[in-house]
């Protein structure tokens, strides 16, 4: 008799959990600020309309995780390509993305605005935005900066791994103390044609100058938090609390390097053999990439497991220290070499976060903000500051 008391009781409190989970992922928008695809549809030829066992985003897993949007990232790290190969890349990855939206009309449809996303996910679609991960990609050039716009592109990482002449990497040499005069310029001419400022990447002195000097919320679009996994490439509280102080958002990174340092140490130790292993397959052409995805997966491999609950931790810490309306989602997938955190392997995986923000005790308004709203609160204001002009 007391056993089917119990279990009475305990099937009461958890259906309330059960309604509200599936009351939630019946229409919540979840904006992902930082997804890498698209390089692997100009190398490789992945497609998006088939489900794959590699990789983290497709049609088919992106429907079982309710994803509604994606800021794609475009990028050619400074350090692998020559100067002169910058601008193209990028410009082939943004075509090469284009094209596979076009591609797929039925599922996906490439975004302008805030208007559009609502609109877009409304009809059961993905919503398909672009970045750029690094100010080189622009070739120095505030009027390559505005035909990305026109292109679609609506936010741009000031640095990626090195500095350049706008910005100060947290991984390259600090040559500015910060922003530069001429980044400045780049962040008053990015909040005129209503493009986000992006300060993932950039050291902690450039984040401060970017936030004092946009009249637009800044983003990090994927970063973590360096009170719980102190390395170089997240960001303390101090920045975090700037962020937020001017309506920011900081988008929590999936590397499981980026939310555990154990994790990291191991993933640095090796990361020296593992390029250089994958270097001698790339140089062949064509290119055997499922060799260089056994390399990534070895490597992985030696790392320790990190749980998805530590990618909560993440997400719990700056909604505590900075308010919910100021974190969201900045996976990296495809960008992070396949270091997911376990139970969060790929893109149909997001209810897991959904479910675990609900077990936190997290309201259903701040777990929309915190699943894709703040980022699309950001993309709004943005655009209301272009048009002040």
């Amino acid at each position: 008799m007391y056993r089917l008391i119990l279990l009475s009781l305990l099937a009461a409190v958890q259906l309330p959990a059960q309604n509200r989970f599936t009351r939630l992922m019946r229409d919540i928008l979840i904006f992902d600020a930082h997804i890498d695809t698209p390089r692997y549809f100009a190398d490789e030829g992945y497609r998006l309309r088939d489900e794959h066992q590699y990789y983290e985003l497709d049609i088919p897993r992106m429907r079982k995780g309710k994803l509604g949007a994606v800021l794609f990232g475009l990028y050619a790290q400074p350090q692998d390509f020559p100067p002169e190969r910058w601008l193209p890349r990028a410009m082939e990855t943004l075509d090469a993305l284009h094209t596979e939206v076009a591609a797929n009309k039925q599922d996906m449809e490439f975004a302008y605005s805030a208007a559009d996303i609502e609109r877009i996910h409304k009809s059961g679609k993905l919503a398909a935005m672009a970045s750029l991960e690094g100010g080189h990609l622009i070739a120095d050039s505030l009027g390559v900066l505005r035909v990305f716009h026109r292109l679609g592109v609506r936010y741009m990482t000031l640095a990626h791994f090195a500095s350049n002449n706008f910005a100060d990497s947290m991984t390259g040499m600090q040559i500015h103390t910060g922003l530069s005069k001429f980044g400045r310029e780049l962040v008053g001419e990015m909040n005129r044609i209503g493009m986000i400022i992006d300060v993932s990447h950039i050291s902690d002195k450039a984040v401060l100058d970017a936030v004092e000097n946009s009249r637009a919320p800044v983003i990090a679009s994927h970063s973590s938090v360096k009170a719980i996994a102190p390395i170089v490439r997240n960001m303390p509280d101090s920045v975090i609390q700037a962020i937020a102080k001017r309506g920011g958002v900081v988008c929590i990174n999936f590397h499981a390097g980026y939310l555990d340092k154990a994790a990291y140490e191991v993933y640095f130790r090796n990361r020296q053999a593992r390029d250089e292993e994958i270097k001698l397959v790339t140089e062949k052409k064509p290119v055997n990439w499922e060799q260089v995805r056994g390399i990534q997966q070895k490597y992985f491999a030696k790392m320790p497991k990190v749980d998805v609950k530590v990618l909560l931790r993440h997400i719990d810490h700056i909604a505590k220290l900075a308010g919910p309306d100021h974190v969201g989602l900045g996976s990296d997938f495809d960008g992070i070499s396949g270091m997911t955190p376990t139970g969060m392997e790929d893109v149909s995986k997001y209810p897991v976060l959904v479910k675990g923000l609900i077990d936190m005790g997290y309201s259903d308004p701040d777990i929309r903000k915190i699943m894709g709203l703040n980022i699309l609160r950001v993309l709004r204001q943005t655009e209301e500051v272009a048009k002040q002009k």
